[in-house]
């Protein structure tokens, strides 16, 4: 408080030696050898000053019970005079009391989150090509879920999770299914040629043993019977079995009487299936040779008598056109051998007969199976592979017949016989290894999420094992404290005694924990979870002034304003612009207004300007006030800009100004009455004076004085009274007819109470008393002409 005070903040001071085990002085690098520092030379000190607050030191922190009671204390005293001061005893200044809560080994888990995925343990991994790529994965099997856990003391304050569970996770077991792929049988051995002649099919197959689950290899598309085919066409050439026959025998007659040697009878002959590729011809069974064709194996004959005529075999058919026209004949001949002895002529030597399609002409064609399946070498189960197709010989009518058949035409062959294929390889899909787990999303709280991906190294080839659609797994991340350091409110200016000027204002800092949810609150913990304070002193603690009657205290700056240049028409000759920014003062007192500045205005150059047009802007009337403001053409309300001269009224005024008693300026812009006074109006239009409505007296609300005269009480109830006010004149300035009226009234009225009042003074009564004095009435004339 003065100089000749020694007190407030000092510094204290000591000496530091080194010394040996048996007390003997040492060089001071020996003991910096031996610890980590030398212990400070100065700290700080304080002496108390007068007017400082003196406390008791603090007592020790009451114990904490083994319930896990929820707070232990300490307290202190003021202590001399300090007792009666006033900030002394301001506890958010000088607090008498610390609590904090009670360490508690009790705690409370609950689960939180969604159960991740079944997590299966970790396989080694090996790195290729730069990936890292699973080598001993499992896919499958027994692994883990997780859930995430929740953890808070016996007071529900958030503390780390590991105090309830050392992973911070609850577990399960859980199984992944393995897949399961399609299993065939083998190939069976091929079947024989579905033909015995010329073209027909070859097929083998493979039948369903186990359909597959859980994501295994799919099976092959399979037939009604779940059995899969495979087919490759086969040939044989139609003449390689044929039918020999031997010659016939000769006609036995069939007539009983042995004596004739002519006439009709039968004859054999021996028929045998025969391989003609062998060059022996030697008989095979019958059944190999076609059936259609069987040769027959007795015919009837005929030896002619010795007087009839004798004719030679029938030749062969002459050939017919490969068109096969009908209207084309083949022809065939045969000659006499003997002739008749008799006059009867000798049958007919020439025959002829068109030549009719699929009966005795035939034409012929190639005909092309289908591509075989894709046939590998021996042993092979994927790769190239080679597509067959075979050629055969077909006759008009559909019947298969040897190829020299369409080779003795001429036709013309197909080129490719064969053409090279590819089965795919069963190639399952392939996957990398899991990533390591990324952090969690969140640094503290709930909500978090941490996950892991894989990719597909390889696809799926040809009936491989397809990829599994989970390629990434996600897990909630344990709810850890939120701790985060809060703020007070800033307190009321202190001041140094007085009543006013420059004083200090004090806020609290302290730490928090909540779990991240905005329905949880947060409560206060130690200081020490939050770590260091992320504020400097001045945020705790500020200068303050409390205003002393006639100051003028000065605001703080304003914002910039955006950059404006000048501009003619919107457009600008500048480059540069300029800014402003202002700050006004607060006036405490009205008496010394006029010592305090209005406003204090900056401007600095500056780039990058807009070209603006302002715009006086007003509200609607209000009891003839209304708002006139200045706008920018951004639609910012400024302060100038606009043209003071072209500024619109605020304020509404009549004229002439309203000055008879009990009158104001109507809406309208015309001088009005007050409620309870009805307006007499002169013939040019304007208000002549205010008169009173009868029965109005009694009314409190309509008593005014002096300062109210030009103020209306109620507006509205002043243009309702203004509707129907005595306006004796018409728009137009003429008369209007009720005044002649109520004028013709009155005068009949004055003439009714003058002839009463002759008749009363004329007749008295003698016997009567003297009736008391009448009050005369007395007329208030205003010095105006018209009355």
């Amino acid at each position: 408080m003065g100089t000749s005070e020694a007190c407030g903040k000092g510094l204290q001071t000591r000496a530091v030696s080194c010394i040996s085990d048996d007390n003997q002085s040492a060089e001071m690098t020996e003991c910096l050898k031996q610890s980590n520092g030398m212990p400070p030379l100065v700290q700080e000190c304080t002496v108390p000053c007068r007017e400082d607050c003196t406390f008791t030191a603090w007592s020790k922190f009451t114990p904490c019970s083994t319930n896990c009671d929820t707070i232990q204390s300490r307290r202190r005293q003021l202590t001399g005079k300090s007792r009666k001061k006033e900030k002394c005893q301001d506890a958010d200044l000088y607090p008498l009391v610390e609590k904090k809560p009670c360490p508690c080994d009790a705690f409370l888990s609950q689960s939180y989150g969604n159960w991740s995925n079944c997590i299966l343990p970790e396989a080694r991994r090996e790195p290729s090509r730069g990936l890292w790529v699973q080598g001993d994965s499992k896919e499958c099997g027994e692994g883990l879920r997780f859930q995430a856990v929740s953890c808070s003391d016996k007071n529900g304050r958030p503390v780390d999770p590991s105090l309830c569970s050392s992973s911070g996770y609850i577990q399960e077991d859980c199984v992944i299914p393995c897949p399961f792929d399609c299993k065939l049988s083998d190939w069976s051995s091929w079947g024989s040629c579905s033909s015995s002649c010329g073209i027909g099919v070859r097929i083998r197959s493979k039948w369903l043993k186990e359909k597959p689950y859980n994501g295994g290899r799919p099976c092959p598309k399979l037939d009604l019977k779940n059995q899969v085919h495979e087919a490759v066409p086969c040939y044989s050439e139609c003449n390689q079995y044929s039918w020999v026959v031997e010659h016939w025998s000769s006609c036995k007659i069939n007539n009983e009487l042995r004596s004739l040697r002519c006439g009709g009878g039968t004859q054999s002959r021996k028929i045998r299936c025969v391989n003609t590729a062998d060059s022996q011809g030697g008989a095979v069974n019958s059944s190999l040779c076609n059936q259609d064709e069987v040769p027959p194996e007795t015919q009837p004959c005929s030896l002619l008598c010795p007087s009839e005529c004798v004719m030679s075999e029938w030749g062969l058919w002459s050939k017919c056109p490969q068109s096969c026209d009908p209207h084309t004949m083949q022809r065939r001949t045969r000659h006499l051998l003997r002739p008749s002895l008799s006059s009867r002529t000798c049958a007919e030597d020439s025959q002829v007969r068109p030549c009719l399609l699929n009966e005795n002409c035939f034409q012929f064609q190639y005909n092309l199976t289908e591509w075989s399946t894709c046939q590998l070498s021996e042993n092979a189960t994927c790769g190239q592979g080679v597509r067959t197709r075979l050629l055969s010989c077909v006759r008009s009518d559909g019947k298969p017949v040897g190829m020299d058949q369409c080779e003795q035409h001429n036709l013309e062959k197909p080129q490719r016989m064969s053409i090279p294929c590819l089965v795919e390889c069963v190639v399952n899909c392939q996957l990398s290894g899991w990533t390591t787990w990324t952090g969690c999303s969140q640094t503290c709280g709930h909500g978090g999420q941490m996950s892991r991906t894989r990719f597909i190294i390889m696809p799926t080839q040809g009936e491989g094992r397809p990829c599994p659609t989970e390629l990434t797994q996600q897990k909630t991340c344990p709810v850890t404290p939120c701790y985060s350091w809060v703020l007070g409110n800033w307190s009321a200016c202190k001041l140094e005694g007085g009543d006013c000027g420059e004083g200090i204002q004090v806020r609290s800092l302290s730490c928090v924990v909540h779990n991240g949810s905005l329905s949880h609150a947060a409560v206060r913990v130690d200081d020490v979870l939050c770590g260091e304070t992320p504020f400097q002193n001045s945020i705790l603690k500020q200068l303050c002034s409390v205003p002393c009657p006639g100051d003028c205290h000065l605001t703080e700056w304003s914002e910039w304003s955006t950059c404006e240049l000048t501009c003619i028409d919107g457009r600008s000759f500048e480059s540069m612009g300029r800014q402003s920014r202002s700050r006004t003062f607060i006036i405490q007192s009205f008496e010394n207004q006029d010592s305090c500045p209005q406003q204090v205005l900056e401007t600095r150059p500056c780039t990058g300007g807009k070209c603006y047009h302002y715009t006086w802007k007003a509200s609607l009337w209000n009891n003839n006030e209304r708002t006139v403001w200045c706008q920018r053409s951004d639609g910012i309300n400024v302060t100038g800009g606009c043209s003071p001269q072209a500024r619109p009224a605020a304020v509404r005024q009549c004229i002439p100004a309203c000055r008879k008693p009990f009158s104001y300026c109507t809406q309208g812009g015309v001088c009005g009455c007050e409620k309870g006074y009805t307006e007499i109006m002169r013939s040019n239009g304007f208000l002549d004076y205010c008169m009173k409505v009868p029965g109005s007296e009694d009314k409190k609300a309509d008593v005014k004085n002096l300062s109210g005269k030009n103020r209306p009480v109620n507006s509205k109830i002043h243009d309702i009274f203004k509707g129907w006010s005595l306006q004796p004149l018409d728009p137009d300035g003429r008369v209007k007819m009720w005044v002649y009226g109520v004028s013709g009234g009155g005068f009949l009225i004055m003439i009714f109470l003058v002839f009463t009042s002759y008749l009363v003074c004329k007749k008295p009564k003698p016997h009567q008393s003297t009736p008391p004095q009448q009050k005369p009435l007395t007329l208030a004339y205003d010095g105006d002409l018209d009355m």
